[in-house]
Order: structure tokens, then sequence, then C-alpha cells
């Protein structure tokens, strides 16, 4: 059966689309291996999530729990208080997330089941150490308001498959291709950021490569999901008030890319116990693509 597709937007050679019905073969074929951006309709049918998690949920449920937004504190409660009267003139603080892995992990099963385009997923598996994502964040609810924007262009931390699933409200994304990194100007303590703060008002003289980019910006509303294949850089605005769930993923299309990132960050540390970690993570990437050629995930989940 073919997806029902619908084209989002056009820039130079460069096509979003937004689908409905896709196979994972299809997903898999033009998407997840061809590393191409996609937003899918209908990939959340079966969550909790769509209709319990709004703004009222998490002031009555969670109201007093304590949220650090852009180096403030605030109590969750008060921090809607200001999304409900942001605009884009005076926006509120943005963004505020929660880590459901960490502090909600009640929550989980209201965004399950894992929808299969975000399987197999390797992230969490007990052959990859904690030591190599380190600090990355893979379960998150992202809250937003009208006018505000995110802090920085990126692509998602260790070259992880980024998944955005829009609950409530509409954001705009800017994405833009990984051929056109040598343009973006990367932080060098922190290549996976740009330098170039907003790409809707760039600065030429001070970044006179980001000519070359070719930003493609469409929108993604309640019940879709976007996904951002590793190594694109994007960043979102909110348009109104916003409730997101963001996941990342890391599979045999990006495990490469992944081992890459996390060799650069264990090269700065110059140790013997850097150099085995990497001959470590090597055999184990090998093992997890023979996993996952004969379809063994389960017995190695963690």
């Amino acid at each position: 059966m073919t997806a029902k597709t619908i084209e989002l937007i056009r820039v130079g050679d460069y096509v979003v689309e937004k689908k409905h019905g896709m196979t994972y073969d299809e997903f898999s074929k033009n998407h997840l291996f061809a590393n191409y951006p996609v937003v899918i309709g209908d990939a959340c049918e079966g969550w909790n999530a769509k209709e319990k998690f709004s703004l009222e949920f998490f002031r009555s449920t969670y109201g007093d729990r304590e949220v650090n937004v852009e180096g403030k504190k605030f109590k969750l409660k008060d921090y809607i208080d200001l999304m409900e009267t942001s605009t884009v003139e005076n926006p509120a603080p943005y963004p505020c997330k929660l880590q459901m892995d960490a502090d909600y992990p009640e929550l989980i099963p209201d965004v399950s089941p894992r929808f299969k385009y975000s399987l197999p997923d390797w992230t969490h598996s007990k052959l990859i150490s904690k030591r190599f994502t380190g600090t990355a964040q893979t379960l998150e609810i992202f809250f937003g308001s009208p006018g505000g924007v995110f802090p920085y262009v990126h692509y998602d931390y260790l070259c992880l498959h980024a998944f955005i699933t829009q609950l409530q409200g509409v954001k705009e994304f800017t994405v833009i291709p990984p051929s056109q990194t040598p343009y973006i100007y990367q932080k060098k303590d922190n290549l996976w950021v740009s330098e170039i703060p907003d790409l809707k008002n760039i600065d030429f003289e001070k970044y006179p490569l980001s000519t070359n980019l070719t930003p493609i910006t469409f929108t993604v509303g309640p019940g879709e999901t976007l996904f951002i294949p590793c190594g694109w850089w994007h960043t979102a605005h909110s348009l109104t008030e916003t409730i997101s769930i963001a996941q990342d993923c890391l599979n045999t299309s990006n495990l490469g890319k992944f081992k890459k990132e996390v060799f650069i960050n264990l090269t700065k540390k110059k140790s013997i116990k850097s150099e085995l970690a990497k001959v470590y993570l090597s055999t184990m990437i090998s093992t997890i693509r023979v996993l996952d050629f004969f379809g063994i995930k389960k017995n190695f989940k963690a």
C-alpha cells in the first residue's frame, strides 16, 4: 500500500513531505537509510498522551515540580502561567523541557508503544555503555509558547536520529542538510552546535559562508511526527502553545556516525582508558550490526 503523500515545501533539490500510512520498508529505504527528513502524519496514533497531555494536566499533576529554563528556576505551574500570557513581542522563556527517563518515568506508558519507525533502537542497549552516551537525553517533553525560539542551531548530540511529535499546538521547523555543514560555522568545543544564533537574521558579514546555506522551513501540527535524521542541522520556534515529545534513536543506519562522534569525545581525553574504550565500542558496534542483521534484539535491551 502506497503512503498518502503531501508535499510541504520544495527548496531547490530538497523536498519535505508529509506521509500517512507509510510502511516501515518505505520509511527505511526513503528516509532512515537515505538520511532524509519526513513528517509522519500518524505515527503516534496509539498514544494516550494525545488526549492526556495538556497544560492543565501538567499544572494540576506536576505544578509544584521545579523546572530550569534559560538559567532560571520556576515551579512548573508558574511557567505554564507565563506560557499562557506569552506573545511574539514578549515571549515566555524557552525551551522548558522535562526529562522523562530520569524524572517522569510514570509517563512513559503514555507515549507507548514506540512507533515502528523508531525501532530498533540501541541507545539504551546493554552493549552501549552510558560512558559513551554521556549526558544525552533521549526522551523529553518540550513546552513552548508563541514567540519561543530554540536558542541554537544544532544537530542531535552524538549524531542520533530524532523523532519530534507534536501533541499540542504548531511549531515551525527549519532544517539544513549535513552536506552544508562547511557553511554552518560549528563551535570548536561543541561541533554539533552552530555559532549562527538565528537562521532568519544571519549576519552575513560575520558568517560569509552562510550565504551557501539552504534553510528549509515548514510547520508540524498536532498528532504529527517529524523525523530529523542524524547530522541534519535544525532549530524550531513555537507558533502557538505547544507540547512536544522528542525521542532519539540509534540503529545500524547511524551507528557509524555515532561511533565517529564518540571517538571525537574520547580523543580529547588522551588516555589509555579512552583508547581501550574505542576498541570496546568498535567491537560492540560490530556485534550490534550482526545482531540487527539476524533480528536478535530483545535480550540485549537495557
